[in-house]
């Protein structure tokens, strides 16, 4: 199973953030039957912008910061946008 952000919404979405509109903090998916960690999938698909992963996998919500060199876990404490 893959996941895709629809481009032009996410170019819309960086292009508002340019011209002063909300900041893009992160991307959000689910994992229904896995964990709530980055997948290889995630991990080969990730761009190392530093934007946080917010992924849902059974009851819990993993966070996650997409750095230049892999992922990292964070707290949602540690978010700020």
């Amino acid at each position: 199973m893959h996941f895709e952000i629809d481009p032009a919404a996410l170019i819309a979405a960086l292009k508002s953030a340019r011209q002063g509109g909300p900041g893009v903090v992160g991307y959000y998916h689910s994992h229904p039957t896995g964990s709530a960690a980055p997948s290889d999938t995630d991990a080969a698909c990730a761009s190392g912008d530093g934007k946080v992963w917010a992924i849902v996998g059974g009851d819990r919500v993993g966070w996650w910061r997409d750095s230049a060199d892999g992922f990292e876990e964070i707290s949602p404490e540690a978010i700020s946008g």
